[in-house]
């Protein structure tokens, strides 16, 4: 199963970074994010688990979770120039990303350049979670917002940077939350 393989990834990174490398030398970030779409709650529970989310426990409305915690992330990390609260819909539903002109469904290009540089500049961590919320948003790889910048980074150098800069339980949060888009 695709999502046992996330939860080895992680779990291995967390305790042999190393041995994660060399065990999957192939195995990408977005990779990790994605194996999401493939797992029950249950699974999704031990990944926050393994990254340290105290939001593993089942939850009645995952929506309003998720929806919370999405927007707590967008803002403690300077994420508001990314993602705009202006589509149609209820919680995370009406979340996308900015750059890009829904009604007619087109990239808006003044808006998608300034996205990706105020991407560029943004730190490597920050980088992770905007990229996370992208793939989830996208319900998989992006090659609209993701184009052109840092993206493909290895999942145990992903891991371990978001370690280091001691967001991986709000990562693990996100992910594990996630109710689909």
């Amino acid at each position: 199963m695709h999502s046992s393989v996330a939860e080895t990834v992680l779990s291995l990174t967390l305790s042999a970074p190393r041995c994660a490398k060399q065990q999957f030398p192939t195995y990408r970030f977005v990779q990790l994010v994605t194996a999401r779409f493939d797992m029950d709650q249950e699974e999704a529970a031990v990944f926050a688990t393994l990254s340290g989310s105290t939001l593993a426990a089942p939850l009645p409305n995952r929506d309003v979770a998720f929806d919370r915690h999405l927007r707590d992330v967008i803002e403690r990390h300077a994420l508001v120039s990314l993602f705009c609260d202006s589509a149609p819909g209820r919680h995370h539903h009406a979340i996308r990303p900015a750059g890009y002109d829904y009604d007619v469904d087109a990239v808006d290009p003044q808006g998608m350049e300034k996205w990706r540089a105020d991407y560029r500049a943004m730190s490597t961590a920050r980088q992770l979670l905007a990229a996370s919320i992208i793939w989830l948003y996208r319900g998989g790889k992006d090659n609209v917002w993701l184009r052109r910048v840092p993206c493909t980074w290895h999942a145990t150098e992903a891991v371990d940077e978001m370690r280091r800069r001691d967001v991986l339980s709000e990562w693990g949060s996100l992910v594990s939350l996630y109710p689909g888009w």
